[in-house]
């Protein structure tokens, strides 16, 4: 029986020691110091995706206005240039809050509104549309 009463004091005692261990203050100011830099690690990469999308923007603005003048040739080099740019976005879109997705999707459709009316104008069939139905 005392044999049984040692072995669980010790027991007790070495768990004891290992919370001690992980509960130290050096522990601690490590642990709290790589939060800190996973934050601010997520923060930079919050305010140069809100960066890229803000020229992303601004650039579909710009063109959409310089599209209404555009020869054939400068207009697909643009497009071309909305497609590369709209694929690194996309692939970036997925981590970011609700209200950047409702602006990425504004700022696609305002792109889509200016490709059916250079298509027009340049006489093309080539309008894109893209239909959503909801069942």
């Amino acid at each position: 029986m005392n044999i049984k009463s040692n072995l669980k004091m010790m027991g007790m005692a070495l768990t004891v020691s290992a919370f001690s261990f992980a509960c130290n203050t050096e522990t601690r100011t490590e642990t709290n110091r790589e939060i800190d830099e996973a934050q601010v690690e997520m923060n930079e990469t919050g305010v140069e995706a809100e960066r890229e999308y803000t020229e992303f923007s601004a650039w579909v603005d710009d063109q959409s206005s310089r599209a209404e003048t555009a020869t054939e040739a400068e207009w697909r080099e643009m497009k071309a240039e909305y497609k590369r740019r709209e694929a690194e976005l996309d692939a970036k879109s997925d981590t970011w809050d609700e209200d950047a997705k409702k602006g990425w999707q504004d700022v696609k459709s305002r792109w889509n509104r200016t490709e059916d009316k250079v298509q027009k104008r340049l006489g093309g069939i080539d309008v894109d549309v893209d239909v959503k139905r909801k069942n």
